[in-house]
C-alpha cells in the first residue's frame, strides 16, 4: 500500500519541481541574440538616457520589439525613434519595432531604447541588466556597459538641442546627447506636438 502511494504521488512531485524549478527563467524567442548592449553615461543634471544595441534576428518568422525593462536603474522605459522631419530632429516613443531578418541597429540619431525617471547616476564603466520584449512574449537580457557620450555617438553626427522637438517629454528627461548649453538658447527651442 505505501509502495502504491508513493508511486502515484512521485510524478506530481516531479512535476512541481520542474515548474518551480523554470520559474524566474525567461523564454526566449528563437533565433534572436542581443549584441553590443550599452547605456549611455547619465549627463548631470539629466533624468533620462538611451540605450543601444545590435538585435540580431535570424529565420524568418515575424518578430517585433515591444517593450524593454531595467533592473533598478529607472522608473521608466520606452522605444524611441528619432527622426528629422522638415529640418528639425525630432524624438517620439513607439509602440513596436518590427525586427527585419539580419540585425537591427539600435544607435544614437535613430531607433533607441530610453530610459527614464532614473534612480541614480550611471556611471562609466557600470553594468546593468537590460531585458527587450518580443511579440511572441518572449523576453532576451544582456548586459549594458555604461558608456561615455562621445564613444557613443557616431562620427560625424552632432546633436544640436535647437532643432530638436521634444514631444510629449519634459526638457529635463530629454536625452542630450553631446550639445553645448552654452551654444543654446532655450527660448529657441521648438515644442513639437
Amino acid at each position: 500500500m505505501q509502495l502504491k502511494k508513493t508511486l502515484l504521488t512521485l510524478p506530481l512531485v516531479l512535476v512541481a519541481m520542474g515548474c518551480s524549478a523554470h520559474e524566474g527563467h525567461q523564454h526566449k524567442s528563437a533565433g534572436v541574440s542581443l549584441q553590443n548592449c550599452a547605456i549611455q553615461e547619465t549627463i548631470p543634471g539629466a533624468k533620462a538616457t538611451g540605450a543601444f544595441l545590435t538585435i540580431h534576428k535570424a529565420g524568418e518568422q515575424a518578430l517585433s520589439v515591444v517593450g524593454a525593462k531595467t533592473s533598478d536603474v529607472s522608473g521608466r522605459v520606452e522605444l524611441h525613434e528619432m527622426v528629422v522631419k522638415d529640418g528639425t530632429m525630432q524624438m517620439s516613443q513607439i509602440k513596436e519595432y518590427p525586427l527585419k531578418q539580419g540585425d537591427n541597429v539600435f544607435k544614437k540619431g535613430s531607433y533607441h531604447v530610453m530610459l527614464m525617471a532614473l534612480k541614480k547616476p550611471l556611471t562609466v564603466g557600470e553594468t546593468y541588466p537590460l531585458t527587450l520584449i518580443f511579440s511572441d512574449g518572449s523576453e532576451q537580457s544582456c548586459d549594458a556597459v555604461v558608456k561615455s557620450v562621445a564613444e557613443l555617438t557616431p562620427k560625424g553626427m552632432k546633436m544640436h538641442h535647437g532643432n530638436m522637438k521634444h514631444n510629449e517629454m519634459k526638457h529635463n528627461e530629454m536625452e542630450h546627447g553631446n550639445m553645448k548649453h552654452g551654444e543654446m538658447k532655450h527660448g529657441d527651442m521648438k515644442q513639437g506636438n
